[in-house]
């Protein structure tokens, strides 16, 4: 639990990180009249260091190991879409109205299943309300997003940045949305790894990443090709998750949305299970981005 734990704020940290370069990288791209390197220049190259070999080994999934799995994001998918569907601009905000769900969440009574799922899926939501830039949208996600988290125990103390999520959208300061956002997933997260609220981490990062996956399929069926399909591979992800919920305890496993869990996910690793360079089929595509709606649906169905 402890290298978990570790590992996950880890990841919360290089998250942000990320930003912070993906920032800077974007600013220093547009400056312009950037010097470039003269051709003696060009021609050097660095001596390689002793014992150094020319190639990398090919990577050999089979001694990959499970370092724990993070708070879901689905913000580096939407990244690369934009990257990749260069003559197509995505409408986000169209697509986070599309998928994003709505709720109240003082209908949500169960603490042990419901509520750590439905919470999974808001974050996903509030991630995706940053990209559409949409602030009124995003501060119903905090308040969901804080109003679930209370029913796990989370106290206000722990909840504080919601506040600073909401005023800093409201400015349209969308760095320090992403930012404090980030934040905020951690302090829920430290919460949630205490040992009591173990198995409501579980299932708040799988249906998290469900929610992500809704996205991104929804932006990828509708601009497909085998390189924007190939952005979800993801087979090794998809084997934790389905790891971990079938880690969970007896008497958790009784439970119907765990249930419909064990069923969907050794279906979504088989779609997500591709050749590094291959590509998932259109239909495939279509089909995970049903299971993943499937299992937000049950979710938002179970209100006791």
């Amino acid at each position: 639990m402890t290298s978990t734990l570790h590992f996950r704020r880890f990841a919360g940290s290089l998250f942000v990180l990320f930003l912070l370069c993906a920032f800077s990288c974007a600013v220093c791209s547009a400056q312009p009249n950037q010097q470039q390197p003269t051709k003696s220049q060009k021609g050097q190259t660095e001596p390689a260091q002793k014992g150094e070999s020319a190639e990398k080994a090919p990577f050999d999934p089979t001694k990959a190991k499970d370092a724990g799995v993070g708070m879901p994001t689905p913000y580096d998918k939407f990244i690369a879409l934009d990257q990749v569907l260069t003559k197509t601009k995505v409408d986000w905000p169209q697509v986070f109205r599309k998928v994003a769900v709505d709720i109240d969440p003082d209908k949500f009574t169960d603490k042990d299943v419901a509520v750590p799922m439905i919470l999974g899926v808001r974050i996903a939501d509030g991630v995706m309300a940053i990209k559409a830039k949409d602030a009124e949208l995003l501060n119903k996600c905090a308040s969901d997003i804080e109003k679930l988290a209370k029913k796990l125990g989370v106290s206000d103390a722990d909840l504080g940045r919601a506040r600073a999520v909401r005023a800093a959208a409201n400015k349209g300061e969308w760095l320090k949305v992403f930012m404090e956002l980030g934040f905020f997933q951690q302090d829920i997260m430290k919460k949630i790894d205490e040992p009591e609220h173990a198995t409501h981490g579980t299932l708040l990062i799988v249906t998290g990443w469900m929610q992500g996956a809704r996205y991104t399929t929804t932006v990828i069926d509708e601009n497909y090709s085998a390189e924007t399909s190939n952005l979800l591979r993801e087979p090794l992800l998809a084997k934790a998750l389905n790891e971990k919920i079938g880690s969970l305890p007896a008497n958790l496993q009784s439970s119907p949305l765990v249930a419909k869990l064990r069923d969907v996910l050794p279906q979504i690793e088989k779609i997500l299970n591709v050749p590094r360079d291959g590509a998932i089929s259109k239909e495939d595509v279509e089909q995970l981005n049903k299971l993943a709606t499937d299992v937000v649906k049950a979710a938002m169905g179970t209100t006791s």
